[in-house]
């Protein structure tokens, strides 16, 4: 049970760091695309990467959540 919530961790800190960086792209890209005619509902270059950085960091959160869930179920066993 230990390496189960190890590797569930592992993961969700690799999709946290993973989601972390590409929103960063994301911001960044869109602060050197920001233009006076931009219409107002364009869609921006980096949105995309904000939209994958945004869903990484759900689904870090989920298997955060499913580790302290392993870990309290298995603390209550013994």
């Amino acid at each position: 049970m230990i390496k189960t919530i190890r590797k569930l961790l592992l993961s969700a800190m690799t999709l946290l760091g993973a989601g972390l960086l590409s929103y960063h792209i994301g911001s960044q890209l869109n602060l050197k695309a920001v233009s006076a005619g931009d219409e107002l509902w364009e869609q921006a270059p980096g949105d995309l990467w904000l939209y994958v950085g945004g869903l990484m960091m759900l689904i870090a959160g989920s298997l955060a959540l499913a580790a302290f869930r392993l870990w309290r179920e298995g603390r209550k066993r013994q």
